[in-house]
């Protein structure tokens, strides 16, 4: 996903899915690049055996602060619920969603031939198959090229900060109406800095089930690292992040926002950062939106940097690319298998 350096290629404010981890870069020099290469196409097919939804430097830890409450002259709304294309899988296996960042018109980081929107997806996609081959049953926030939620890019439909707001919302909505067991949404980095590379996964600390995002947050990245070296990959093991204050303005701490809790944001925020108040849903005297946050442990896993010439071999390599999807799929049964809901 895009991070610090490669703000401009988000929408702005602390919305971002994804961000980069807050560790010391490192100084390696990268080798020189060479042509770029595309996605490789996944070694099974990645259509699934069930339904799925088509609905379309280290941060410095500061205090924590809840928006003040506006004018309450109305009752404080949501963005808009639409899942009206969601399909619950059948089956007796846990439900899993998979999250691909990134869609429609923010392709997220893009560097050395890999577009980060359309790599998260084919990954998405070899991760369901191997869940679902194992008995899970999962469901996917988006099937395709465009976001989680249908009908918000194009002429006339909300943009920018409206139209990812919207986007981001919705695959939570997704995860919460299916009554999903966990919450995964797949990345990959990328900054200006070419030398930063590796693998990390995001948990948030400031939810009623921490404690388990974190193990999960742990478990996927050992075993991501592990099958990674056990194939003969060599990775930089970043780590498993608190996300809680991955971005701080203005005194208050945002976390990535399909990861944290719930959020109040002002009519004037949303005008300030070029959004559309009535595409959000606000009515008529109404100063303020409230998100809806996961209702289950979830992670965010960062797969590598594009904008790193070694990582972004990786990302082109199938059978890396495999490995990868394998450990993610490693970490989760693991989890499941220790932590029964």
């Amino acid at each position: 996903m895009t991070h610090r350096a490669l703000w401009p290629l988000m929408a702005a404010g602390a919305l971002l899915i994804a961000c980069s981890g807050g560790r010391a870069l490192e100084t390696a020099t990268p080798a020189p690049p060479t042509s770029p290469t595309s996605i490789p196409a996944s070694t099974s097919s990645p259509t699934p055996a069930t339904p799925t939804v088509t609905a379309g430097a280290v941060a410095t830890v500061i205090a924590v602060t809840t928006p003040t409450t506006p004018n309450t002259n109305a009752v404080t709304v949501a963005a808009p619920l639409d899942l009206t294309r969601i399909a619950i899988p059948p089956g007796n296996g846990a439900l899993i969603v998979v999250d691909p960042g990134h869609g429609g018109d923010e392709i997220g980081a893009a560097s050395n031939g890999i577009v980060e929107k359309d790599s998260n997806l084919e990954m998405a996609r070899r991760v369901q198959r191997l869940l679902t081959e194992s008995g899970y049953r999962v469901i996917m926030t988006r099937v395709d090229g465009g976001r989680a939620v249908g009908g918000i890019d194009g002429p006339g439909q909300p943009q920018g900060f409206s139209a990812q707001r919207r986007d981001l919302q919705a695959r939570i909505d997704v995860a919460n109406a299916a009554n999903a067991a966990l919450f995964v949404s797949l990345h990959s980095n990328g900054l200006n800095d070419p030398s930063a590379n590796g693998i990390e996964t995001y948990y948030n600390s400031q939810r009623p089930f921490s404690a388990q995002s974190r193990v999960l947050a742990e478990t996927i990245q050992s075993t991501v690292i592990s099958e990674m070296s056990r194939t003969g990959y060599r990775v930089r093991d970043r780590g498993a992040l608190d996300d809680s204050c991955l971005r701080a303005f203005q005194g208050q701490c945002f976390p990535l926002f399909v990861l944290g809790p719930p959020r109040i944001t002002t009519r004037d925020e949303i005008h300030r950062r070029g959004g559309d108040p009535a595409a959000l849903g606000f009515t008529d005297g109404q100063d303020a939106i409230a998100s809806r946050a996961t209702l289950m442990p979830g992670v965010l896993v960062e797969l590598l940097f594009t904008s790193n010439y070694e990582d972004s071999r990786l990302l082109s390599d199938d059978t890396a690319r495999e490995t990868m999807a394998r450990g993610v799929v490693l970490g989760i049964a693991r989890y499941l298998t220790e932590n029964p809901r």
